[in-house]
């Protein structure tokens, strides 16, 4: 009854249409892309840069996070979380919309989610004006392919891997009449092991944590779009999608103090995990295209939920006897509802002018429930240490407008963004709201060759999520205990790129070089708490800046084998000046990345791919160095329409990641890694 009435919303909708959530020219107005019908797995496109999945061999049966790392200067960690640019924090998107399960537990997602349900990612450096104006160094984006009537009109997918993994999905392509029916389903299950230690120094002496932790998270993903054409130009469309991940897990906490330059076990402490994410979503739209087809209008409503509900049971260890000496524990629920609406208008004139104007309206409801108790003379009692009541709301409604020229080879943008920003925390009825106008301008050059050198300026916002402003303690995972701020400000971005891009027939190259300006970054800092603990709170770092370069091309010298290479180099710098620190920091960081596609055969194709991540900096101290090397091949049969694909990811081991914080009051190294040296047998079957 509970999935029923989630549901509804997305059932009612579906009685009207889509058709892939796409306009009827089967574009995707992230702008600027065109998709060629390549063998290899590559990157197309311009300012807007795209990737097929199902042409990478190498992360086709992993997940979404495998795939983003395949895009220049993206780099994930060990729980999924993306980095652009130096920046955690660029904007996620699906289908251009912004949505609750890919805001601070996209980690979570992106490592569960199936490569080939959302088959292709995009990104940019500078986002349309149609998308809203969230996160700093840019866009990523995850969208399906368009199927068309040429296309399959159902596609199986069925995979296996080491250490119980399994995965399976079907894709169903329809288009009886005027109507696009398109639905997908994938379930994904994983055992998964995490190894952890943290050793802390402190006034209280040094600890040292160690915890491994294992899980079975199934994963259901399942999305469905009818559409149909109204009329010519008019093409209504709905989509619903709903997302279920629940698993249990177990893991065992050894908290040690170093005595004399030995270790002493002072409690085990065993971690029982209940955690259950889901979310779904209802969506509407219409394209109309007028009497010109250079004059479109296009109108969006989509209103998406998460739900993350989490139950833990603590039971306390004496190492001495092995006897449960204290038992504990403790609830999390949250609950997000997201609405977003836009109109978008275009039109193009005579003589090359280009217009756009729109507006984007958000409204977000989120709730905070935690509770616990501990067991105290044989009878369970409230733990109002424990107790969290949050309840937080944001009004964003933005006009937009920009006006383009091109002069033969030479085009010119300018355009803003105007946004009023309303929130109100119920914690101490703390309610705010401001006015920002977010200025872009884009210059480029088109050259007599395949060449375009672009110079563009934007400006953008980052808004703290509604956890990150949540004041109470989170003790759900010990290992990593952390804390909101409702002070916290919005940052503001400015950015700046200079880039060439040649796209030759067999020969791609892209250099540029990009500055950002950040005002308020928040970043987490590690705070000495009672005892030996630590607590990770958000807080504003002040001011910081990053300048760097980024080259990445493509070479395909002849039919059977391509090439890909791509590096991004830049200086990082983090004022902390405001939370106490006596000098800026900074450090020169990048990350390289390469792959080579080899055809074998006429049926079959091999990819390997590799790519090396240099120090981070952090408020701090700094994330030591990682790599990977990753491998997968293809087999096809009975005409290509059956596909045999074997992949390898992380065949080193060597994503382990190791944080330092080196401070005058704390010192502490933290190692997390987990069994990210996957392989997979995925069969695909095309009817």
């Amino acid at each position: 009854m509970k999935l029923t009435l989630r549901l509804f919303p997305v059932l009612a909708l579906l009685s009207y249409s889509v058709a892939a959530q796409i306009p009827a020219d089967g574009t995707i107005h992230l702008q600027d892309v065109e998709i060629q019908g390549k063998r290899f797995g590559g990157l197309t496109g311009r300012e807007v840069k795209r990737l097929e999945v199902d042409k990478n061999l190498s992360s086709v049966t992993g997940t979404t996070a495998d795939v983003f790392r395949q895009l220049p200067s993206v780099i994930t960690d060990i729980e999924g979380g993306i980095t652009y640019r130096g920046s955690s924090k660029p904007g996620l998107l699906i289908n251009g919309i912004p949505y609750g399960l890919m805001e601070e537990n996209s980690g979570d997602m992106l490592i569960q989610l199936p490569a080939l349900f959302f088959n292709r990612v995009s990104m940019t450096a500078v986002p349309s004006i149609e998308l809203v104006p969230d996160g700093d160094a840019g866009v990523l984006n995850l969208s399906s392919a368009i199927f068309t009537k040429e296309d399959s009109p159902l596609t199986l997918t069925l995979g296996a891997g080491l250490q119980e993994r399994y995965n399976a999905g079907a894709v169903v392509n329809l288009h009886p009449g005027k109507f696009h029916i398109i639905g997908k389903y994938n379930y994904r299950r994983e055992y998964r092991k995490r190894t952890f230690s943290k050793t802390t120094t402190n006034k209280a002496g040094t600890t040292v944590m160690n915890n491994n932790a294992d899980a079975r998270p199934d994963v259901h993903l399942a999305d469905l779009s009818i559409g149909y054409d109204l009329t010519a130009r008019d093409l209504l469309t709905v989509y619903g999608l709903y997302n279920l991940m629940d698993y249990s897990r177990y893991g065992k906490i050894h908290n040690n103090k170093l005595v004399e330059g030995h270790l002493q076990p002072v409690m085990f402490r065993h971690r029982y995990n209940d955690q259950r994410q889901e979310a779904y979503a209802a969506e509407a739209r219409w394209n109309h295209t007028f009497t010109n087809p250079q004059e479109q209008l296009e109108v969006i409503f989509n209103y998406n939920n998460f739900g993350y509900d989490e139950d833990n049971e603590y039971k306390n260890e004496k190492p001495e006897t092995g006897s449960i000496i204290a038992e504990d524990n403790y609830y999390v629920r949250q609950d997000k509802h997201n609405y977003y609406i836009s109109a978008i208008y275009r039109k193009m004139f005579e003589n090359d002018w280009m217009f756009r104007a729109g507006y984007i309206g958000r409204f977000k409801n989120e709730n905070y429930r935690a509770e616990g108790n501990k067991l105290a003379a044989g009878e369970w009692v409230p733990d109002e240490t424990k107790e969290n009541v949050f309840d937080f709301y944001r009004r964003t409604q933005l006009l937009f407008a920009s006006l383009g020229k091109r002069w033969g080879a030479f085009y010119a943008e300018a355009g803003v963004q105007g946004e009023l920003n309303w929130q109100k925390l119920e914690y101490q009825s703390q309610t705010s709201s401001r006015f920002h106008a977010y200025p872009r301008l884009r210059l480029s050059y088109q050259t007599e060759g395949a060449g375009e050198f672009a110079l563009s300026y934007i400006q953008r916002a980052i808004r703290p999520y509604g956890s990150d402003l949540n004041p109470f303690v989170d003790y759900s995972d010990a290992t990593h205990i952390k804390k909101g701020n409702t002070g916290l400000k919005d940052e503001f971005i400015h950015s700046l790129e200079l880039s060439y891009t040649y796209n030759g027939t067999n020969f791609r190259l892209t250099p540029g070089l990009y500055y950002r300006n950040k005002a308020n970054r928040v970043m987490d800092v590690a705070l000495p708490d009672t005892g030996n603990d630590v607590v990770w709170q958000k807080e504003n770092v002040g001011h910081s800046q990053a300048f760097g370069f980024e080259l990445s091309g493509g070479w395909r010298p002849v039919p059977v084998l391509s090439v890909g290479l791509s590096g991004d180099i830049y200086r990082d710098e983090i004022d902390g000046r405001t939370i106490g620190y006596d000098s800026k920091k900074s450090m020169v960081c990048g990350d390289v990345k390469g792959n080579v596609n080899v055809a074998i055969t006429p049926t079959t194709e091999l990819q390997l791919d590799a790519f090396y991540i240099s120090d981070q900096l952090t408020p701090q101290g700094k994330i030591k160095h990682r790599s990977s090397v990753n491998a997968g091949i293809s087999q096809y049969f009975m005409h290509r329409k059956l596909r045999a694909n074997v992949s390898i990811n992380n065949i080193f081991n060597s994503l382990e990641e190791t944080t330092i914080v080196d401070t005058p009051d704390l010192q502490m190294t933290q190692v997390r890694n987990r069994d990210a040296q996957v392989t997979w047998l995925t069969l695909t079957y095309n009817l």
